[in-house]
């Protein structure tokens, strides 16, 4: 999970048009959501690269950061049924683009008999940054961050446990994302952990910069950061 920027998106204007005290999401369609699917794949993407069908590399899942590689999920962050936020059904700062997976994610946070959550607990990446909660261990683990206080603390575990980012498969995803790179880089790491500091750390910052659009970048990141 990372920091996602909506200011660089504009809300499809035919958002407006519907009105969830007369449709359910079962209604919107067509034209308007494939604009919708756009404007995700805009935000989420990488900018001016990513392509609105999202056929081009960059445009990973708003959570658990696996690219996604077919239509994706358009998530609502809170839940739009009856009985919790249908207001927010149609409204733009409400909606994501999500992984389809059923074991973490979208899917996973509103499953049947999924346990109760309260979405303030959650980390919303457009709105909070993550990083300042969870960090991505080179083991593929995600865990609260050390020395942060007790309510950033539980909103790190919500956000790990309602959506599920500690799924085994997730955690191996990562480990194997980490693994792969480091086999790319691992003779120029070698290398750059002899160089003067103000140069190492130079290196590590335009790596970083290299591979922020990379699926679980993240965990990539942390681990160039540790080596600092």
């Amino acid at each position: 999970m990372h920091k996602l920027d909506r200011d660089n998106t504009e809300a499809p204007q035919c958002l407006s048009e519907y009105d969830h005290n007369t449709q359910t999401w079962d209604n919107f369609g067509g034209e308007c959501k494939k604009q919708l699917r756009a404007a995700l794949v805009k935000m989420q993407g990488v900018p001016g690269v990513t392509t609105a069908e999202a056929s081009e590399y960059g445009v990973r899942c708003a959570y658990c950061e696996d690219a996604i590689h077919h239509s994706g999920h358009i998530e609502h962050f809170r839940r739009k049924n009856q009985h919790h936020f249908p207001e927010l059904t149609f409204e733009w700062s409400n909606l994501f683009l999500a992984c389809g997976s059923n074991d973490h994610c979208g899917h996973y946070k509103d499953r049947p008999r999924a346990e109760a959550y309260n979405p303030d607990d959650l980390i919303k990446p457009d709105i909070e940054d993550p990083e300042e909660y969870l960090y991505f261990h080179s083991s593929g683990e995600i865990r609260p961050r050390a020395s942060i206080g007790v309510n950033e603390e539980h909103k790190a575990n919500e956000t790990i446990r309602v959506f599920g980012l500690d799924d085994q498969r997730l955690t191996s995803s990562r480990a194997r994302a980490l693994k792969t790179y480091k086999e790319k880089v691992l003779d120029e790491l070698d290398e750059v952990a002899n160089w003067d500091p103000e140069l190492r750390e130079d290196y590590i910052q335009q790596e970083i910069e290299n591979t922020q659009w990379h699926a679980f970048s993240t965990t990539i990141k942390h681990f160039l950061a540790g080596t600092c």
